[in-house]
């Protein structure tokens, strides 16, 4: 797939920002593939393709999110997470309330 975009697959393998919103990230992936086609950038099948892995992309970071809910994984990233936990420390638990979990 050496056709595709840099820039655009920059933006598809930005993982976080994928995983912090499946929806709108792949709204723009798919924006970025409409302005490349219309500027002709790429051909209709390398379109295709870019149009395919936006929603791929999308797919994946959902299935990654109901796998984090299904396995009760609390990841602490805000001050407000650090009464609680160091920053960035993973607690695996249903609710992840103190004393209730394993942190890891």
């Amino acid at each position: 797939m050496s056709g595709l975009p840099l820039l655009w697959l920059a933006e598809l393998d930005d993982r976080v920002a994928l995983l912090a919103d499946p929806d709108g990230r792949a709204a723009v992936l798919v924006e970025m593939a409409y302005a490349a086609r219309r500027r002709q950038d790429v051909d209709a099948a390398t379109f295709a393709d870019m149009l395919e892995l936006a929603e791929a992309g999308r797919a994946w970071a959902l299935s990654e999110h109901e796998e984090v809910s299904v396995l009760g994984v609390v990841v602490s990233g805000t001050k407000e997470g650090w009464a609680d936990g160091e920053p960035g420390q993973i607690t695996v638990g249903r609710n992840g309330l103190k004393g209730s979990s394993k942190a890891v």
